[in-house]
């Protein structure tokens, strides 16, 4: 899938740039100048088409090099976006991740009924946990760190959960 879209922009850039050189006034004049002309009539002893010839060849190096030239620099332009777009992906990831250890954790806490999920405030950040509020009683404290503590992916646990009479 990567190679065919860096084809497909490799293949809009050389596109553009054969169509940016057709457009050019520059190359719709004649191979040969009116100066070229005359000297040719005058009896120029190197055929016409040798002339055409070595005229078509510096324009066509010339945009040789500036398409290689532009396809490196589309190549590195890429590369940076793909680094671009990994790290964004991995932010969206991290936090997609922390939002599903998040909501796990409010789910099992509201299930099991000997704990009052309703005081208990979750923060999760990169898979460590902080849970906060207020609980009855020390049992409900620790039960509360340690359904988070067995909830998939998280890696720590700190509680500042305080409890209330």
């Amino acid at each position: 899938m990567k190679t065919f879209f860096t084809a497909l922009i490799l293949g809009i850039f050389i596109g553009a740039m054969i169509t940016a050189y057709y457009n050019d006034p520059e190359s719709f004049k004649s191979a040969l100048s009116l100066s070229d002309r005359e000297s040719h009539q005058k009896g120029s002893s190197e055929s016409p088409m040798k002339e055409l010839n070595d005229k078509a060849a510096e324009p066509t190096e010339k945009v040789a090099d500036d398409l290689k030239e532009g396809a490196r620099s589309l190549l590195g332009n890429t590369r940076e976006e793909r680094e671009e777009i990994a790290e964004k992906g991995k932010e969206i990831i991290d936090s997609a991740k922390d939002a599903g250890i998040k909501a796990a954790i409010s789910g099992r806490l509201k299930l099991d009924s000997s704990i009052d999920a309703s005081d208990i405030e979750i923060e999760v950040s990169n898979g460590s946990v902080i849970l906060s509020g207020n609980v009855s009683s020390r049992a409900e404290e620790r039960k509360a760190r340690d359904i988070a503590l067995d909830t998939r992916y998280v890696k720590d646990v700190r509680s500042w959960l305080k409890i209330a009479p």
